[in-house]
């Protein structure tokens, strides 16, 4: 089960305001946008609800918009003939509230074998910030983790970790740990939050100060999280999210980050797009 299909996720949307629609095994996400109307999220559903059902629903509901997000096991071509059908009583769109590409890690091979795999500039990264005196600690301070996002993130930063909080309440802590970086006078400079479901762990938000950035604070955080989620007996570290060359046109802002990301070792993985 995809963890946007997961009944903790669902949980987390409804104190957002989501209304919670179930047809069968899909969970579906509803609410009324101003000036935009009705709109249904379904998220990386393994099965499409049958539009039988859900015609009844759009009717229900005054559904405008259905934002859709392929699974990534689902054949393209089935997903096109729902959406015909559907598309003769709403909007039918591809999701923009999921990234199309991501890069995934291999966490199975030994500590040594995944480091082996970063770029000497990534290596080199890591034996910096262990020499300015960074260090990396697990813990449950979702609040110290939010400030340090919200810093990060400019005068909107804020709107990056609207929810977090909730989220965090939610999935802590058997599913959800904090990583805290501090320099050597105990100073918090970064941060990252590690969601963890079905053997996979998710690199779900991550933050560091202007002085973070110059000890190279983010790179041993990504690299102390690859550990923390090998020693939680998950198999794979998903970046959740880089740019996708298949959609040039957007998402241009992601192009930073994303070569931060590819230095790792991970290899892409591709949603469907229609």
């Amino acid at each position: 089960m995809e963890l946007q299909q997961s009944p903790l996720y669902a949980k987390y949307i409804q104190i957002l305001g989501w209304t919670i629609i179930r047809v069968g095994r899909v969970r579906m996400f509803y609410k009324h946008i101003p000036l935009m109307g009705g709109l249904l999220k379904i998220q990386r559903p393994r099965h499409l609800p049958k539009p039988s059902l859900l015609i009844s629903i759009i009717k229900t509901y005054r559904i405008r918009t259905i934002a859709i997000e392929p699974h990534p096991k689902e054949n393209l071509g089935a997903y096109k003939r729902w959406c015909t059908n559907i598309a003769k009583y709403c909007k039918v769109v591809r999701s923009s509230y999921q990234p199309t590409k991501t890069l995934l890690i291999d966490v199975t091979p030994s500590e040594d074998e995944i480091y082996s795999r970063f770029t000497d500039a990534k290596r080199r990264a890591v034996r910096k910030a262990v020499k300015n005196g960074i260090t990396v600690e697990e813990s449950a301070d979702i609040k110290n983790l939010i400030k340090i996002k919200n810093k990060s993130g400019g005068p909107f930063g804020f709107i990056t970790t609207f929810g977090i909080d909730r989220f965090w309440a939610i999935m802590a802590p058997d599913r959800a740990t904090v990583l805290l970086a501090y320099t050597d006078t105990y100073k918090l400079v970064g941060g990252i939050l590690l969601v963890f479901w079905e053997k996979t762990a998710y690199y779900w938000i991550a933050g560091a100060t202007k002085q973070g950035k110059k000890l190279f604070v983010p790179t041993i955080l990504v690299w102390e999280a690859l550990k923390v989620a090998k020693r939680r007996g998950m198999k794979q570290f998903d970046f959740v999210g880089v740019w996708d060359e298949r959609k040039p046109r957007e998402h241009h802002e992601w192009l930073g980050f994303t070569k931060f990301k590819e230095g790792f070792g991970g290899k892409p993985f591709y949603y469907p797009l229609f």
